[in-house]
């Protein structure tokens, strides 16, 4: 039998907290719930304490956020995983995507706590913490999200969206070029990224191999069904995306 997970619950709301406890107990036996705290000070002493490997930890609550307790752990080197809980509006939650930071939606369902619990059992998740958080705060303090995590080998590096020219299908990878003329090779299929930034108008799939950062267009060619790009990179637009293609272009005032 595998060692159990121990967790912390920090949230301001006593019911949120109790929901949680009753979840982890039904869903996840490998998951032993050692304390909770209803504030960042208190759950910063709880953390101290316990030495969990995991905190489940609400972003809005009253004084210091979620957030702020976070990257309190970040400075002292924390070692267990972050799992934040969160009922935020739509930006943030695409700052969470962006950033690839793990998080629960509230009201918390069964199958978003089971993938965050199987990430947790599987130690996927504190390798890249401190990369990640940076990443969810440069994207939470920022108007506009500007940040993507990237999943490497052996770890994370996140990326200015706007250094991000276009990502390209390449077998099972993607490949992601940049207007420093560097590339990434990704080993996510190209559906992944545009689910992902679905919510950044700037980024359009052209054809079923190409996802296109709209802020590098320089003319679009209706004779060949075509983006041509500011490094002289031409894209293709498949026939049944046409018309999204040119509507979003029309959209994107840029353009």
């Amino acid at each position: 039998m595998s060692e159990k997970i121990k967790a912390i619950i920090i949230d301001d709301s006593a019911q949120a907290r109790k929901l949680l406890r009753l979840m982890l107990l039904e869903l996840a036996s490998n998951i032993k719930c050692v304390g909770e705290a209803e504030n960042v000070d208190d759950g910063l002493k709880l953390i101290e304490r316990e030495q969990p490997d995991a905190v489940f930890l609400d972003i809005e609550m009253p004084g210091k956020t979620g957030l702020q307790l976070a990257e309190i752990l970040l400075e002292r080197n924390f070692k267990g995983n972050v799992v934040f809980t969160t009922a935020y509006n739509s930006h943030a939650i695409k700052a969470f995507r962006l950033s690839a930071t793990d998080y629960l939606l509230k009201p918390i369902q069964e199958e978003q706590l089971l993938e965050a619990v199987t990430k947790l059992h599987l130690k996927q998740v504190q390798i890249d913490n401190e990369v990640k958080l940076q990443a969810i705060t440069d994207n939470l303090e920022n108007n506009q999200s500007n940040v993507l995590c990237l999943p490497l080998q052996g770890g994370n590096e996140f990326i200015p969206l706007d250094e991000i020219v276009y990502l390209e299908a390449d077998g099972s990878y993607v490949r992601i070029n940049c207007s420093n003329g560097r590339y990434r090779l990704i080993s996510k299929n190209l559906k992944y990224f545009e689910n992902i930034l679905v919510e950044v108008p700037q980024f359009l799939r052209t054809h079923r191999s190409y996802l296109v950062n709209l802020r590098f267009l320089a003319f679009y060619s209706r004779s060949e069904s075509a983006l041509l790009l500011k490094n002289n990179v031409k894209i293709p637009i498949s026939r049944e995306r046409k018309q999204k293609v040119i509507s979003n272009i029309n959209n994107f005032k840029k353009y």
